[in-house]
Formats: structure tokens, sequence, C-alpha cells
């Protein structure tokens, strides 16, 4: 019924649609501004104004001085973190705004 047909899981098949359409990309950036907030956690989230992924930097929009100075200081820290939340290196380096 279905000759020439390869089966394969329902994973694996939406893995290569993206691959195959570079969709993947978009969908590790999208995992990494999610887990944003599981790391940072409340306090920070709450002064985040908005965040972006361009060109594997991440852009954070922040409404402190403050935090932004303390969070420039735990850069290298963040971005292996958050790079760690999603499973590859998505983001080269981090800029607070």
């Amino acid at each position: 019924m279905f000759s020439g047909r390869k089966e394969m899981k329902i994973g694996d098949a939406l893995k290569k649609v993206l691959q195959e359409n570079d969709l993947e990309e978009g969908v590790d950036e999208t995992k990494l501004l999610q887990e944003w907030e599981n790391i940072m956690g409340k306090h920070i989230c709450n002064h985040t104004i908005s965040k972006r992924v361009s060109q594997s930097i991440l852009y954070v929009h922040l409404d402190s001085a403050a935090l932004r100075h303390e969070l420039s200081y735990r850069r290298d820290e963040l971005k292996k973190v958050l790079n760690y939340a999603v499973g590859k290196e998505v983001i080269k380096d981090i800029v607070f705004a």
C-alpha cells in the first residue's frame, strides 16, 4: 500500500521538515526566549521590557540601569545557561539595553 515509503517517528519527521524549510533556527530562538523567564525568575522578568534574537545575539531591553549593569557582568554565564537549556548554541552574545 505504501510501497517505497520509509516509516519514521513523528518527531523525526517534524525535525526533517523544520531543517528542510530553514525553520529550525527560529524554533530554537523561540525556545531560548521562553527559557529566559524560567531561568531569570519573576523579578528580572518584571523588569524585562522586550527581548529578541537576531544574528545569534540576544537583545534584552530592561527598565533598570542597575539591573542592566549587574546582568552585563554575568553575560557569559547567562549565555551558557540559556544555550544549555535549549540544548545547542543558539546565541553567541547578549546585549543589554
